[in-house]
């Protein structure tokens, strides 16, 4: 920078020289003096202005000296910046406070289709760059741009926006900045964005791939559900192993469809499968929501599991029965065939796994309890109700009272000694059905309980009364039934009788008394001949003296309770002792009566009568059902 000179000589020298002059005049004329000073005075304030004058000019040159450095520099600057937004991977797209556009990189350009484009205003931006809402026609929402919320001083990003070129469209990701001044005012607003086609498309792939994933998972839960896969504590079907078991309690559920056969007969292979899934498709969610698990379909027939509580299991009966009673008026309506179904439960502990071999297995629940459930629902049949659970489903249920439950026999599994009670659950029946049978169910219940305690005359009697007020109670005719052919017992045309005493008049006249009353009389005169007779031809009854020679009638009573083919043949002592002791003797022995001489025609007709009796029907339980009560014998299942 070169200064210009000023024409007045150095300030010190001047002044030295003005001093000099005034010592000078200092003992001459005053009035010279004065205006010498004066003189003086007014050279001081020039040289002050002169000074003030330089100086300004000197700090004008600093500043514009200054100015055009900062210019120098800001163009480097802006030339560096520009290079590196050149440089950059990034559309960069940039526009000044009031929104008009200002810069805009080449990457952007190559996006957009277009450079800067200065007449436009920001609304106009997505009409003029062709900016959509991604997948739509919709041009993009002026107020969600990233850049007008950056004018608003907003930092914002967007991944919808689509630019529509004309022969491809860029999906594209935008963040918006707002650039502020030194006063906090915002000065501009940048966007920057880039092409995600290729991440797009990953996204799509990673979509669809998940989708197929998630489709395969769910074909393979139609196979093994995900609930079955977390009590053997797997999460993929993956992971598990031929072998791989749980053991725990839980409920199993048998469901079978009545009468089947004869419904298929009537359709077409084809709709025989429509119909059978359209009727699944009704049940299974159902037990679904009930925390059941299918275990598997058998044709008709659905097996479940409740791994939770008996409550779900009895809870998705009864809404699976409420919902085949709606079902039903469907299939009425559209003139198919109704569906009847029976349902039966058990509870116990059960092993839940994986069987079969190697190129195939199959996940199940295998046990006891399992065997027994499958029984119970097919006793729906026989007492015509399509619910019954166990006695250990009822132990297990924690609000028992809250449903419509009576006991209806007691059962027993083959090979097993357990007896189990059956329950009816009744709460899917009608509303007035169930009216009806809780008015009966007192009667019911005592019934049950004599009934299963032999006393079938009382039974019968209290199973009349349940009738008289609810008439169609099939388990009461059932009941009722039984008691009656229990108290009518079969017998035989000609009931043959042996007679054992060594006192031959006896003999006779006891003969007599026999045959003239429709009696056939084999007789034998001391203990081994009768002992022979029984083995060739097997009476119905025993008349037994106690005193006789070589073997008493005691010895011949026990050898007879010894044998299983001889054990259950009524024996009536008849002697001339009346001794307290033979008599105990007598039925320690197993007689079941004692008849004292002499004897009285019409008593000993009369004890023979009903012992007879007793005997016919305790063979007739035995021939029809399987069991002797008294003695804790029940039918199978």
């Amino acid at each position: 920078m070169v200064k210009k000179s000023v024409s007045l000589q150095n300030n010190e020298s001047v002044l030295a020289k003005v001093a000099n002059v005034l010592r000078q005049f200092e003992n001459q004329d005053l009035f010279l003096l004065q205006e010498y000073q004066h003189l003086a005075e007014n050279y001081k304030k020039l040289l002050n202005e002169v000074e003030l004058l330089e100086l300004q000019q000197t700090v004008q040159e600093i500043k514009e000296e200054k100015v055009r450095a900062a210019e120098e520099f800001l163009q480097t600057v802006e030339k560096r910046l520009a290079q590196f937004l050149e440089a950059v991977p990034v559309g960069v797209f940039v526009v000044d406070k009031y929104g008009v556009p200002y810069y805009a990189n080449q990457k952007s350009q190559q996006i957009l289709g277009r450079g800067i484009i200065q007449s436009s205003s920001i609304i106009e931006l997505p009409e003029v760059y062709q900016a959509y809402l991604a997948g739509t026609t919709q041009l993009y929402p002026p107020e969600r741009q990233p850049i007008v919320q950056a004018l608003q001083g907003h930092r914002t990003s967007v991944d919808d926006m689509e630019i529509h070129q004309p022969n491809k469209i860029i999906p594209i990701e935008v963040w918006g900045t707002p650039v502020f001044d030194e006063s906090g005012q915002i000065t501009y607003a940048i966007a920057a964005f880039r092409d995600i086609t290729n991440r797009k498309q990953i996204e799509k792939d990673r979509i669809q791939f998940t989708q197929e994933l998630q489709a395969l998972n769910n074909a393979y839960a139609r196979f093994v559900p995900r609930q079955f896969l977390n009590l053997l504590n797997k999460k993929s079907i993956i992971e598990v192993q031929l072998g791989d078991q749980t053991e725990q309690e839980m409920t199993v559920l048998f469901s079978d469809m009545r009468d089947f056969t004869s419904i298929s007969e009537t359709m077409r292979p084809l709709e025989v499968f429509d119909f059978i899934n359209h009727y699944l498709g009704q049940m299974e969610p159902i037990i679904f929501d009930h925390h059941g698990v299918v275990d598997k379909y058998i044709g008709d027939a659905i097996m479940a599991v409740f791994p939770i509580s008996a409550d779900n299991a009895v809870s998705c009966a009864i809404t699976m029965l409420k919902t085949l009673t709606v079902y039903n008026q469907l299939l009425k309506n559209a003139n198919l065939p109704e569906v009847s179904v029976g349902i039966g439960l058990n509870t116990g502990t059960m092993i839940l796994g994986t069987i079969g071999g190697q190129s195939h297995m199959d996940g199940t629940v295998v046990s006891d309890a399992v065997n027994l459930a499958s029984r119970v629902e097919k006793l729906t049949k026989i007492y015509s109700t399509p619910l019954l659970i166990t006695e250990h489903t009822h132990r297990n249920l924690k609000a028992s009272l809250q449903y419509h439950i009576r006991a209806i026999d007691l059962v027993k599994v083959k090979g097993k000694s357990e007896i189990v009670t059956i329950y009816e659950v009744y709460d899917a029946d009608p509303a007035e059905v169930i009216t009806l049978k809780d008015q009966t169910y007192k009667n019911f219940e005592e019934g049950f309980m004599l009934y299963h305690s032999a006393e079938f005359a009382d039974a019968q009697r209290l199973f009349e009364k349940v009738l008289q007020i609810y008439n169609n109670d099939k388990v009461a005719q059932i009941y009722l039934h039984r008691c009656q052919n229990i108290l009518r017992p079969t017998i035989p045309q000609m009931t043959k009788i042996l007679i054992v005493d060594d006192m031959s008049i006896d003999v006779k006249i006891l003969s007599y008394i026999l045959t003239t009353n429709q009696f056939e009389v084999l007789t034998a005169l001391d203990g081994a001949s009768a002992l022979s007779i029984v083995e060739s031809q097997t009476p119905h009854l025993i008349l037994l003296d106690v005193m006789m020679p070589y073997m008493n009638g005691f010895e011949v009573c026990r050898q007879l309770k010894m044998q299983s083919h001889t054990k259950d043949i009524p024996v009536i002592f008849i002697s001339a002792s009346t001794e307290k002791e033979d008599k105990i003797a007598g039925f320690k022995a197993g007689a079941v009566d004692y008849i004292m001489k002499p004897f009285h025609r019409e008593e000993v007709l009369a004890r023979i009568r009903i012992h007879l009796d007793n005997y016919y029907l305790r063979q007739q339980l035995i021939d029809k059902y399987g069991y002797i009560m008294k003695e804790g014998d029940y039918c199978q299942i």
